[in-house]
């Protein structure tokens, strides 16, 4: 188990009982920020002002004519799914208007799992819950490289000291507007996603490999019982 020893000053001024900010996976992460060779800024700056936005909390439809009603069971970290969602009728897509997604939006989880992020990817209308965040961004960052890097371990550790709750974290647009990101020129920031997403698939065929070897184990364990080994 992690120690963590903190002045009863600090938890004063932080005005709650949370170790989270002083772990030494943030500690960490605030290292990482300090020794970085490129520019930290908040991510409030890289979004275009007043195009953060938060869901409504609306009723979907369980079936498929209508628009997309996106929640954090369609958010992971592998990109955006479709799976069991809840659609919108037209007109109250039309009416929503402040929630709706546009191709290139970084949408992110506010609870459960906070701050994992995914880009919409299709040119298909879409509407987000009261569960997720939309961030439409500046020509200053590339929305793959933001989503990547709320998904890494530096991301994960600083979200993490910013989410509130105990039994269930939750990340306010306050603070999502307050995290620190590194901003490296943007063809590095592509560079860095073009190999993230190499070694990504190369995961994928390792964990389909490995799952094969296991199958195949089990197979000759089984042979073995019947003597044809």
């Amino acid at each position: 188990m992690e120690k963590t020893i903190v002045n009863l000053s600090q938890l004063r001024q932080k005005g709650v009982w949370n170790f989270e900010p002083y772990s030494q996976s943030v500690t960490g992460a605030m290292a990482e920020l300090e020794k970085s060779p490129f520019p930290v800024v908040k991510l409030g700056t890289l979004v275009v002002e007043g195009t953060t936005k938060r869901g409504y909390s609306v009723t979907g439809l369980e079936n498929v004519d209508g628009i997309p009603l996106l929640s954090i069971r369609n958010i992971s970290a592998q990109g955006i799914n479709f799976n069991h969602v809840r659609y919108l009728s037209p007109d109250d897509h039309k009416k929503l208007e402040a929630t709706q997604v546009h191709k290139g939006d970084v949408l992110v989880s506010l609870i459960m799992r906070p701050g994992i992020a995914a880009v919409y990817e299709s040119d298909e209308p879409a509407n987000i819950d009261t569960h997720l965040a939309r961030l439409r961004l500046t020509d200053k960052i590339d929305p793959a490289y933001l989503a990547f890097y709320l998904n890494s371990d530096v991301g994960q550790a600083l979200i993490h000291s910013l989410s509130t709750g105990s039994i269930q974290p939750m990340l306010t647009i306050t603070a999502l507007n307050d995290l620190l990101v590194i901003i490296p020129p943007l063809d590095e920031q592509k560079q860095i996603v073009s190999e993230s997403r190499r070694l990504t698939e190369e995961a994928g065929q390792l964990s389909e490999a490995a799952e094969h070897h296991r199958a195949e184990a089990y197979k000759l364990f089984g042979k073995l019982f019947q003597g044809a080994v």
